[in-house]
């Protein structure tokens, strides 16, 4: 009877401390124990049962929710851990604009036997947004913020003889839960692990590492424990702390009796000449703490990887273990257009790799904590972490509320214990984008005081980052910045006495990304900048079923007829919902992790290895020296190991290779020779000098071609006009239309600006107006900057107006001038007018030339703009010998290396200008016509299944979310548009020579086509 009492006692006493826990008071509680692995924990993850209901009051039906014998078989089954939404349970909602849901979760567990005797422990590892526990009708506890683990004592709740029933209520509106929505979808569940685990009486509260590295680099070890009681018996455990290294070395272990009135350990050891942690070196030591009950057994056990490293500001510089870095950034968002937020471990490793080879040492944890998982694979692979604790900016007006402190504090205090171990996490970031206030200046004394071993910053938008630049608070050690504009930088610069991180900057909107380049290159120069993080990694989508969008403009992926990788692409938002022009298509990769061409151009500029050189000269028969300026921008290792791998190429021979070994220290240049001797002729003298360098183990980490400049290098434009003559058959010349024959091709031209070329076969290989490109397709990001009417001309391909026709025979052809005009959407006053000169010689080739004006009623201005034929539907892929294979336009350079390219029509990144182009040709499966345009740029586009071919006069920049395109020409100065395209055909019947060495054989290209439709050019 006294002990049904005793239980009865014990059970009240756990209930009315644990139930009335509310956010408050939960730091006062010990909330985190250090027990991860699998032998000591059960998982509870797997298929539970759910209700959602709209709002947050649960309905009389479902008062009995939480007891056991509660029927819940007509409701839904839920993956756990997982989300709402993409399990097909509730349609997805974006940003702040999330209704109030209540999510009912059940599920049960049988007692474990090995419990007897042991305090069981219930851990969430994160819930959006918030929730109340409850075991067998019991509720043992609340919390509020979706990111941050809670662990619950379920002790005194659970049946020994009978299965438990546990149940969350989970709900979308909790104390401060516009801290967890973000320019994001608002996804809710339970989107983390779900476990239990067991403490013994004496326990292991906090296990904390840190580490000291000396002037010579040896460390000093500092190991701090914290251990609690259940009960206060003077129970005879001890503490046993070992560290090893990667070869399982003991290199430091400690062990001390637990006394009653002991409950804070520390231990101190020092290390000579440690492997130490780097992104580049990511070295890691394995840390295990013990508490070992009396007869020898392991009660609990902390195995964790650490990592031997300091992190210090010194002056402008962030120094790892003395030496300054450089932070090549991206932030990243946890979410998967199928996973939701639940991502799982292979997900996990396969984006990090991805984000690995992109040259990325940096990610910002965009906007809170992510899955402890994900720390542990940055301590593995080497990335340098700024760790968000989480409150966001559309919950910034709780920041002048005093009784939001204590949440946040609790915010801060469960993101600093979970993570403050991993040697990933450099930097802690208080919130984003949030007015700097007393209580904003409260959290950064109360983050230092708990860690004062990493910097902090306040991520911030241009108005409050002016502001707190010239001020900031003392308790901060980086100043960080978001888009901020040349000007700002400069006036930045001159005002800090801190060292700047652009923690977002480069926002790549769409597939516009045209500005980082040069805000990169800026952040090279600058001293007082220490790296950025790009905005950034993946698309922000959710797997929908439908379009969601409201107008033609493509904002988001089509997987097929009927999947939507939706990117919140909403041009109008429907009534009372204010997030608006929230497209979340931001990524450089899309969001199932699929390259964009913006990949492959951060690879370029972030790499650690750049080849300065851009030109060689060379001679023919003679030896020749090609030097070489190679910079290894890595901090901490040197280049021994790698090595270059050159080989000097007619196009597509190969003339001479080789390979050199580089011995380059980290943050230095040198200049490497390669010794070669070319032939004394070779078929077709176009050389270039194409270098890879390869790590050690091979991978290809650089790649670059150089041309190589040679006395009597063949010019492309004489090859063309050169072409052996063919027999002329008949030449006419009306005042209605220009026509020439030959045996291997014809020529048309009506006064009405149609062209009409054919093969020998007399087949139609182009029938097209003198169309002018003025512009480009309507993109999600010339939507977001500008009023597309006032600025942009539509069509943006137009149709010419031919207000006089001339032609003349010659020698050995004809000429034809027209003199045209090009309309503005059918407006009078606003038009580009000039003349047109078309040759066509009897060796087929055809020179148009033409010089344009703008008229003096014109406004707006052009992104692109050229003389533009349409060809055959027949033709289907575009070949050229120039810089590829992405786009070429100013600011979206560096990722493009010159040599032969090809692509198919159906390609995802067929549309778009290619620059310095030196001779290409749009094919069939045979036959092919030539081009060649006087400034290397020519521009392709499929409409409606036929190529466009485009003499781009102008080309301007992508711009990206927040810039105008770079160098558009807007009327007021624009004066002259002239340009040069000559054309002519390779035709089967009648083969050009020099070709062969250049294109042929046309062998087949397959389009890459990941998608059925996708947003782009």
């Amino acid at each position: 009877m006294k002990k049904i009492f005793l239980l009865l006692v014990l059970a009240s006493f756990w209930a009315n401390v644990v139930a009335g826990t509310s956010i408050k008071t939960l730091m006062d509680m010990p909330h985190f124990y250090p027990v991860r692995e699998r032998l000591f924990t059960q998982s509870l993850n797997g298929t539970w049962k759910i209700k959602i209901i709209k709002g947050l009051e649960i309905p009389t039906d479902y008062h009995r929710w939480k007891d056991n014998d509660y029927d819940d078989k007509k409701w839904d089954n839920i993956i756990v851990p997982g989300n709402w939404e993409t399990q097909g349970l509730k349609f997805p909602e974006y940003g702040k604009d999330l209704e109030p849901y209540t999510g009912l979760y059940r599920t049960t567990f049988k007692y474990n036997p090995t419990w007897e005797k042991k305090h069981v422990i219930l851990r969430f590892d994160g819930i959006y947004y918030g929730y109340k526990c409850f075991i067998n009708g019991n509720k043992v506890g609340e919390w509020g913020s979706a990111t941050n683990l809670c662990q619950f004592n379920i002790t005194p709740f659970l049946h020994k003889n009978k299965e438990n029933v546990l149940c969350v209520q989970v709900n979308t509106r909790p104390m401060g839960w516009l801290f967890d929505t973000n320019d994001c979808w608002s996804l809710g569940g339970i989107t983390r692990d779900v476990e239990l685990f067991t403490l013994d009486d004496v326990y292991l509260e906090d296990v904390t590492f840190t580490s000291n590295i000396t002037p010579n680099l040896d460390a000093l070890i500092h190991i701090r424990v914290n251990t609690g009681r259940f009960k206060q018996e003077n129970n005879d455990y001890k503490l046993n702390v070992s560290l090893t290294d990667t070869q399982n070395n003991h290199v430091l272990n400690f062990s001390q009796n637990i006394k009653k009135d002991s409950s804070v350990f520390n231990f101190r050891g020092e290390i000579k000449n440690p492997q130490l942690w780097t992104a580049e070196t990511p070295n890691l030591y394995r840390l295990e703490v013990c508490v070992v009950d009396a007869k020898g057994y392991v009660v609990q056990r902390s195995n964790e990887n650490v990592g031997i490293r300091d992190i210090h500001i010194d002056g402008f510089n962030l120094k790892i273990n003395h030496k300054p870095v450089l932070l090549r950034g991206v932030c990243l968002n946890e979410i998967d257009p199928k996973l939701g937020r639940a991502l799982t471990y292979k997900e996990r490793r396969q984006q990090l790799e991805m984000i690995k080879a992109a040259n990325i040492n940096f990610i910002r944890t965009a906007h809170y904590p992510f899955n402890h998982e994900f720390y542990e694979l940055c301590d593995e692979m080497g990335f340098y972490v700024c760790n968000e604790i989480p409150f966001g900016s559309r919950g910034a007006a709780y920041l002048k509320q005093e009784e939001y402190l204590p949440n946040l504090k609790a915010r801060a205090d469960a993101t600093l214990r979970r993570d403050k171990n991993h040697p990933s996490v450099i930097i802690w970031s208080l919130g984003n984008e949030n007015p700097y206030t007393p209580i904003v200046e409260e959290l950064l004394k109360f983050v230092k005081e708990k860690d004062p071993s990493r910097p902090r910053g306040l991520p911030q938008k241009v108005s409050d980052f002016m502001n707190f630049a010239s001020n900031p608070s003392e308790n901060v050690d980086v100043i960080m910045g978001h888009y901020l504009s040349d000007t700002r930088i400069d006036q930045a610069i001159k005002m800090t006495k801190k060292p700047i991180i652009h923690t977002e900057y480069a926002h790549s909107l769409g597939l516009a990304f045209g500005d980082f380049e040069a805000k990169y290159d800026r952040i090279l120069r600058e001293e007082k900048v220490i790296g950025g993080s790009i905005w950034c990694w993946s698309d922000q989508t959710i797997m929908t079923l439908g379009d969601t969008q409201k107008n033609h403009i493509l904002k988001s992926v089509w997987a097929d007829s009927l999947r939507f990788i939706d990117s919140y692409g909403r041009s109008e938002v429907p009534e009372g919902k204010s997030e608006i022009w929230k497209e979340a298509a931001d990524g450089i990769v899309y969001g199932d992790g699929y390259p964009q061409e913006d990949y492959f151009q951060v690879r370029k500029v972030y790499s650690p290895i750049v080849v300065k050189t851009k030109k060689l000269n060379g001679k023919l028969g003679v030896a020749n020296d090609f030097n070489i300026e190679v910079e290894n921008r890595f901090d901490f290792i040197s280049l021994n190991g790698y090595k270059i791998k050159w080989k000097i190429c007619n196009v597509k021979k190969i003339v001479e290779r080789g390979e050199v070994w580089l011995h380059i220290p980290p943050r230095k240049y040198a200049t490497i020779p390669l010794r070669s001797t070319l032939p004394d002729s070779v078929d077709f003298n176009d050389l270039m000098l194409c270098l890879e360098i390869t790590d050690s183990f091979e991978k290809a980490v650089y790649e670059k071609n150089i041309p190589i400049l040679l006395d009597n290098k063949k010019d492309y434009y004489s090859f063309i006009k050169s072409l052996p003559r063919a027999q002329l058959i008949q030449s006419e010349i009306s005042k209605t239309k220009a026509y020439i024959q030959t045996e291997n091709s014809s020529f048309s031209i009506s006064n009405k600006g149609i062209v009409t070329i054919t093969d020998s076969k007399r087949k139609v290989i182009i029938k097209s107006p003198l169309f002018l490109r003025v512009g480009r397709p309507l993109t999600i990001t010339l939507d977001y900057l500008t009023q597309k009417d006032k600025y942009f001309w539509e069509p943006y391909i137009l149709e010419p107006i031919v207000e006089k026709f001339k032609g003349k025979k010659t020698q050995n052809g004809i000429q034809v001038k027209l003199y045209c005009r090009w309309h503005r959407n059918g407006q009078k006053k606003q038009y580009v007018s000039g003349i047109v000169n078309i040759s066509v010689s009897d060796n087929g080739v055809i020179q148009s030339d033409y010089c344009l004006t703008p008229s003096s009623g014109a406004d707006g201005y052009f992104l692109e703009c050229g003389l533009t034929l349409k060809l055959d539907s027949i033709f289907d892929t575009f070949r050229w010998l120039g810089e590829g294979p992405f786009t070429y336009t100013p600011g979206k350079t560096m990722y493009n290396k010159r040599n032969c390219w090809a692509l198919h029509k159906n390609d995802l990144r067929f549309i778009g200008n290619r620059g310095l182009v030196d001779i290409a040709v749009a094919t069939d499966k045979q036959r092919g016509i030539g081009l060649w345009s006087d400034n290397g740029n020519i521009g392709v586009e499929n409409i409606n299944g036929s190529i466009y071919i485009s003499q781009n006069a102008i080309v301007t920049g992508y711009g990206s979310k927040f810039t105008a395109p770079q160098k558009r020409k807007t009327m007021d100065n624009l004066k002259e548009i002239k340009g040069t395209l000559l054309l002519f055909i390779d035709d089967p019947m009648y083969p050009i020579s020099f070709w062969e060495s250049i294109f042929k054989p046309y062998q087949t290209i397959v389009p890459e086509q990941p998608y059925m439709k996708s947003y782009g050019w």
